[in-house]
Formats: C-alpha cells, structure tokens, sequence
C-alpha cells in the first residue's frame, strides 16, 4: 500500500508524456509558423501603427505611433511601419512653358513623416503616401508655375526663383493637401491655430516638405541649342554694351585730364618769363657739362638763346677725300718737270 501513490505518479506521468509531447511540438511549429506575425521590429529612425482586428473601443482600431523595438501583435492584426528620417525622390513632369514649348523637368524634393500624425496618415493614404499624395501634387503645382515662364528662364538666373515658387505654393497653409514647410514641423500654438482657421478644422500636417529642386530641363536637341545662341547673342550684346560705356568713361577722363593741362597752363604761363628759361637752360647745361660720362661740346647759340649741344660719340672724320681731278692736275706738272730739255743752239 506504501508503494501505490509513486506508482500511481509514475503511471500518469507515462500515460500522458506522449499528449504533452505532442502539445510542445505543436506550440514550436506554431511559433516558427506566425513568427513574423507574431513578432515585430521597427528599426532605428522608423515608428509603426498597429491596427487591431478586435477592438474593445469603435473606430479606434489603429494605435501609435510605436517606437523602436519589439513589438508582439496577435496573428491577426496588422503591423505598418513609415520612415520619418528625411528622404529624397527623383521624379520627371512633362511640362508647358509660357512660350508653349513641351519638355520634360526632373524634379527632387526632400520630406519626412510627421511623427505625431502618423497614425492619421496611415489611416488616410496609407503607406503608400509618397505616389498616392506628394507625387500628384508637386506634379501638378509645378506645371501651374512654369506655365508662366518661358523656357528660357529655367536655365538662366530665374531657376531659383522658379523652385522657391513651386515650394511656396505646394506649402501654402491655403491649400489643404496635408503637406507643410520646413518652418512648421514644430509649430507653435498660435500657428497651429491660425493653420486650423486657415485650412479648416481637423486638417492636419502628414508630411513635411523640406524642399523642391529643378534637377534637370530636358528641351529637345534643336530647342536646346536655339536657346543657347539666343543666351549667346545676349552675351556679346552685353560686350558691346560694355565696351561703348568704357569708351565713354574714356573720352570723360580724357576731356578732364585736357581740361587739367589747360588750366595749368594757363595758371603758370603768366609767371614764366623769358629770362627764366634762359636761367634754367644754363643750369642744365652747367650739370651736364660738370659730369664725368658727358661726351659733349657745347658752342654758340641757338636761335632762342640756348646752348647747342653736339654729340662727340662719332667725330666727323679728319681729311675729305679729294677729287680725281685734282690727281690728274698734279701728275701733268711732274710729267712736265721731268722732260727733256730743249739744246741750246751753238754758236758758229
């Protein structure tokens, strides 16, 4: 009788140790199964929504936003997560200019998720927010605005002012499209007001815009290269432009630098006299004559009174040459000299 409550463990134990094998196995296999719906992770600069199938209160089925981590949700529910860093994305619009010329632009705009209204964006556009909300309406604002440039102003200095319009109207606190600027992500009281008032109550920032660039005008090749003699032309019109302006300034400078002379003169005339400038002559004349490289000879007077002075570098040579004529006279008288005397005559 001692014996029978051990056996009796033992017994049941046995019996069973099969089913509780069994049951384990079964809870492994459904764990590996509904792993992935089981067990979620939002990574580092990401928040996620989870949406209840059952809920205990109506119409509140999504909840968030969730922060980093691990989250464990029932096989049923649903598990979203958005990326609130900032992105960029790359899209090309076929556009009409002022002009009514069709071409295509590349467009880069910057956004981030609003943390706090996650779970509205999640229930309004979904997770596909980025072509279901901020593709059409960048498209369509863009070709609102260059609409009223010609072609050639986005590729001169008018581009810039052309992106910050494009950024301005898709921002607008007038339009209701869920989008805001870079200086409402942390807006304040009285601005979240005046947005409300503005936009309408419960609308409410989804994205953030930070902004929105002309990466590339792609004009057809002989568009193009009109385009570019045209800016061309402009520049060498802009040259001659310059070069009659400079031109002008120079004949300025040179009227007044003629009016200078003039006036100096006519300052100084009445005070040089005559004697004056004979004294500076012989001043200058006494210096050059004093210094040791002067190879000079100062003689006589000039016209006006100063010194003459001659260069003695190259002195004129001693003798000129005589003429033939003058040899030819010269050898009649010693051929004459030399002759035979005539005999005088004898006496008888």
């Amino acid at each position: 009788m001692k014996n029978s409550k051990p056996s009796a463990f033992i017994f049941y134990i046995r019996r069973f140790s099969a089913a509780l094998s069994f049951i384990f196995l079964v809870v492994v296999f459904l764990i590996i199964i509904f792993w992935n719906s089981v067990v979620r992770i939002t990574p580092v600069g990401h928040v996620s929504v989870r949406w209840n199938l059952f809920s205990m209160e109506m119409g509140e089925n999504s909840h968030g936003p969730i922060p980093e981590g691990i989250t464990l949700i029932w096989p049923w529910d649903q598990f979203f997560v958005y990326d609130i860093r900032l992105r960029a994305e790359n899209k090309t619009y076929q556009v009409v200019s002022k002009d009514g010329l069709h071409f295509d632009i590349e467009l880069t705009f910057r956004w981030a998720a609003v943390e706090e209204n996650i779970v509205e964006l999640n229930d309004r556009v979904g997770p596909n927010y980025v072509e279901t909300l901020l593709v059409p309406e960048i498209g369509s604002v863009a070709r609102q605005v260059i609409a009223r440039y010609t072609s050639e102003a986005l590729i001169t200095e008018d581009r810039a002012l052309v992106e910050q319009q494009i950024y301005d109207e898709i921002t607008s606190p007038k339009i209701p499209n869920g989008i805001s600027g870079r200086d409402s992500i942390k807006p304040s009281e009285a601005r979240l007001s005046l947005i409300n008032e503005i936009k309408g109550v419960g609308e409410t920032n989804l994205v953030v815009l930070t902004d929105t660039l002309i990466r590339e005008v792609e004009f057809p090749a002989e568009i193009r290269k009109a385009i570019e003699n045209k800016l061309a032309q402009a520049q060498v019109v802009g040259e001659y432009a310059f070069r009659v302006e400079r031109e002008k300034l120079e004949s300025q400078r040179k009227k007044i630098e003629a009016d200078g002379i003039r006036n100096f003169q006519e300052t100084i005339a009445p005070a040089i006299s005559e004697s004056y400038l004979k004294w500076r002559g012989i001043e200058a004349t006494v210096r050059l004559a004093e210094s040791n490289n002067s190879k000079i000879v100062i003689f006589g007077n000039s016209d006006d009174g100063l010194p003459v002075i001659l260069d003695m570098e190259n002195p004129l040579p001693d003798a000129l040459p005589k003429s033939p004529d003058h040899h030819l006279r010269n050898a009649d008288q010693n051929n004459s000299s030399i002759g035979p005397k005539s005999a005088s005559p004898r006496s008888p």
